[in-house]
């Protein structure tokens, strides 16, 4: 098994991070706590619903960026393109989570990256 590039592990402790934000903000709003997002006030079992799945599937593409699974790649790929898709519309103040994911699906199109996931 190749050797797993650095940034690989900090982008799979990026995705933990974030699905453990997603996981405790999607219990408040089922548990009936506010969620304030700019321009608007959120709160509601549904969207705490999504919010868990959506952290749920970032720690399982956290768990197999860091073990190098093939399928994760695909689906890390999915992920950032559509976090790229909603920044796009999100501008100006997407700017910063659009460069990101650019910088994240670029880097996973490099070929030690692919190679470390068997792509």
């Amino acid at each position: 098994m190749a050797k797993r590039p650095l940034l690989i592990s900090i982008i799979g402790y990026i995705y933990l991070l974030m699905g453990l934000s997603l996981l405790f903000l999607g219990m408040a709003a089922i548990f009936g706590l506010s969620i304030t997002v700019p321009g608007m006030l959120v709160v509601g079992g549904p969207l705490g619903a999504g919010l868990l799945v959506t952290g749920l599937i970032l720690f399982l593409i956290a768990y197999g960026f860091l073990n190098g699974w093939s399928i994760m790649w695909y689906l890390g790929v999915i992920i950032s393109a559509l976090m790229a898709i909603s920044s796009l519309l999100a501008l100006p103040a997407g700017i910063v989570t659009l460069v990101i994911n650019a910088v994240i699906l670029y880097y996973l199109f490099r070929p030690g990256v692919k190679r470390f996931f068997k792509i």
